[in-house]
């Protein structure tokens, strides 16, 4: 009980408006004041985040972990130097709590899946001229549209932890468009999770081709797809950064174009030539291009902020703004704009520009879908098992040509891009953003959650290096990278787990489990669905704090859980 009313005086204390104006020193002491130790030697504090840090008796360095909650302590003053980074700054408190659940168990609420799939089918038959697939290539077949490929991949992103029930009706409304069955087993689809530059490519190449209207409309539909899905608390935090992201750009249409084409080229003088001589010392610069994919069309330039909200209280955002030539015109219920496109379509990157398959979706591509790849196939059913006969681009196959100039400015842009929608996220969902902006903290942040979900368990650091190991068991050579985001006693608990001996049982249902990974069951479906979720995103963040790829079936450790929410599930079997 001593750990639940030391969390409400601080949470107490750092909402006070006046906290944030306190000297950081001030702030420092406060919490220190208000540091726990336990029987076991154990010293803790509630910090940055709303999370409980254990400090590391070795070194002494602090790292978020779940407390013992039923275990008795004591207000021991810590007359150390707490870092700035785990002293709370007041708005990280704004945030409330995170919900860890996956769309296992618990589905998709049934009106957001109505919306979604309202939005899909007014953009699915968009001209794939118009918005060519710049990413997730992999996923879609080649005559889908971006339109689709923005609104799954705003869902998959601000989804905390993308594994879906294999019947979730949210999935199936993109059967249609897909080139390849979605990587999972009989029971779950393990999605991966796409990082930002994803979002930003399908943006940012519209532009640099020209054609700012189409990118408007891609980031608009972004956020309209957030602003739905935010609805459900797996999505939301998530889902508020990107749109906090995404507003400034559509109050103002013109505000990224600068970034997302990349530098003009830089003007060097020609050297003025001595009296007497023609052309002096030095031969004279190359003319700067005129032409490319960055060229400028006539009247660009930054306009002002735009006029009115970007948010309608009916419909889909219309953009209107006033003198900007980049301005969109309003959105006819009929779906078309009620002006013309300019610039160029950009129709050469719709997979058969030679250029080899982006990998920003982050997917890994494993060949194709089974069958003869034909391109552009005709549309099959509602399924989530995608296009018959697609292959797993879609499209012609690229000639295996490397990166060329404009590739790698796109790149460098697209960089520049991301970097500024990122600077937009408020203090209070910076989080939300840590897997782009921090890997390592973004991986403590979700073993974290795993251990708040494992809570139930007698050792919950013993159950969640169990679960840990059971899906890295095969790739020790990551656990130094990984073991230094750790606290000493999951770092002690997971040394254990993978030198002891590895069998393997199967139970009578099929369920391949592994040695006592849960040495107790969650007591309630939400309990099993918030494992399964902070298993999974603990094993996504693994992945990405190494570099490494995403299992197609999954994690074993999460998979495990299944068992336990297969005959809950909100769907008829």
């Amino acid at each position: 009980m001593r750990f639940t009313a030391i969390e409400a005086d601080v949470r107490a204390m750092v909402t006070d408006p006046r906290w944030a104006t306190l000297p950081l020193q001030t702030r420092a002491n406060a919490i220190a004041s208000r540091a726990l130790a336990t029987p076991d030697g154990g010293r803790w504090v509630f910090g940055a985040h709303a999370r409980w840090y254990l400090q590391d008796p070795g070194d002494g360095r602090w790292h978020l972990s779940a407390p013992p909650r039923n275990c008795p302590a004591r207000v021991e003053h810590y007359v150390g130097v707490l870092l700035p980074h785990l002293v709370p700054s007041g708005p990280d408190f704004a945030a409330g709590r995170w919900s860890s659940q996956a769309f296992v168990g618990p589905d998709v609420p049934a009106p957001l899946t109505s919306e979604i799939r309202a939005l899909v089918r007014a953009n699915g038959m968009r001209s794939v001229e118009e918005y060519p697939l710049t990413s997730f290539r992999e996923v879609f077949a080649g005559d889908v549209p971006s339109t689709v490929a923005a609104i799954w991949a705003t869902i998959m992103w601000c989804a905390y932890a993308p594994a879906f029930d294999g019947n979730e009706q949210l999935l199936s409304v993109f059967g249609e468009y897909l080139g390849r069955p979605l990587p999972g087993d009989e029971w779950v689809r393990w999605l991966p999770s796409p990082p930002l530059r994803s979002l930003v490519t399908l943006y940012g190449e519209r532009v640099r081709s020209g054609a700012p209207r189409a990118a408007l409309r891609l980031a608009a539909l972004m956020a309209d797809t957030a602003g739905i899905v935010a609805a459900d608390a797996r999505f939301r935090p998530r889902a508020e950064a990107l749109i906090a992201m995404l507003e400034p750009a559509l109050r103002n249409p013109s505000l990224d174009h600068r970034t997302a084409t990349g530098p003009l080229p830089r003007f060097e003088p020609r050297p003025v030539a001595p009296r007497g001589s023609a052309t002096g010392p030095f031969p004279p610069p190359p003319p700067l291009a005129t032409t490319g994919p960055f060229e400028r069309t006539a009247g660009h330039g930054p306009t002002g902020p735009q006029q009115g909200s970007w948010r309608t209280a009916t419909g889909p955002h219309t953009g209107a703004a006033t003198g900007d030539p980049y301005a969109t015109g309003a959105w006819s219920p009929a779906g078309q704009w009620n002006g013309t496109s300019t610039g160029a379509s950009g129709a050469a990157s719709t997979g058969a520009s030679g250029r080899p398959p982006t990998d920003a979706s982050g997917w890994t591509s494993t060949g194709t879908s089974g069958g003869t790849s034909t391109g552009a196939s005709e549309r099959v059913g509602s399924g989530v098992h995608g296009r018959a006969g697609s292959g797993a681009q879609g499209g012609a196959a690229g000639s295996g040509e490397g990166p060329t100039a404009d590739d790698k400015a796109a790149r460098d842009a697209d960089k520049a891009l991301r970097r500024a929608w990122l600077a937009r996220v408020p203090d209070h969902l910076a989080r939300a953003v840590l897997a782009e902006t921090d890997p390592g903290e973004h991986f403590r942040h979700t073993v974290g959650d795993l251990l708040e979900a494992v809570a139930f368990s007698s050792d919950p650091h013993r159950t969640a290096a169990a679960l840990l190991a059971a899906d890295h068991a095969d790739a020790p050579e990551d656990l130094p990278t990984v073991a230094a985001w750790l606290d000493h006693r999951l770092r002690h608990a997971l040394h254990v787990q993978l030198a002891a001996p590895r069998g393997e049982q199967t139970e009578p249902d099929g369920f391949e489990v592994g040695p006592r990974w849960l040495d107790a069951v969650p007591p309630t479906r939400d309990g099993a669905a918030a494992v399964l979720g902070a298993a999974y995103a603990a094993g996504l963040a693994w992945c990405r704090l190494t570099r490494t790829p995403t299992p197609e079936r999954g994690f074993p450790g999460a998979a495990a859980i299944v068992h336990r929410l297969i005959h809950e599930r909100d769907d008829p079997i």
